[in-house]
């Protein structure tokens, strides 16, 4: 009885590894082709999400990926997320959008007041109590 369950199990250990390796064969080969496209000139996106060109391969472990007009990065190959196309780029904005931009709130009087209020008692060498209405007020 325990031979041919043994036998059973050992032939799904088998399979488990036998589609383990192939699984892993053909992920080393998908690598080796990104790493063979990734030529100089070539368009790419780093494992960070950082956009590039290849400017220079060494031909051993690393590249040099130029991340912005003359500034030139060194990265591990294995850093080498995909090799994009032009069209495979749009849509990624490197540059500012009015998104960006911080919205300074508005200065109120009575912000004003509050500042003084606060600056004249840590002169004195009181605290003044921070109330929930204050915390609030600062929200706004």
């Amino acid at each position: 009885m325990d031979g041919p369950l043994l036998l059973i199990m050992f032939a799904l250990l088998a399979g488990f590894m036998f589609l383990s390796f192939r699984n892993n064969k053909k992920r080393q080969q998908a690598q080796q082709e990104l790493r063979d496209q990734a030529v100089p000139g070539a368009r790419i996106q780093l494992t960070c999400g950082l956009f590039g060109t290849v400017v220079a391969d060494d031909g051993g472990d690393s590249v040099e990926v130029e991340i912005a007009p003359g500034v030139v990065t060194t990265w591990n190959k294995l850093a080498v997320r995909d090799v994009v196309s032009e069209s495979g780029a749009e849509g990624v904005s490197l540059g500012k959008t009015e998104d960006d931009e911080y919205k300074v709130p508005d200065y109120t009087e009575e912000d004003a007041a509050r500042d003084a209020a606060a600056e004249a008692a840590a002169k004195a060498g009181d605290a003044p109590e921070i109330t929930a209405a204050d915390s609030d007020s600062k929200d706004k």
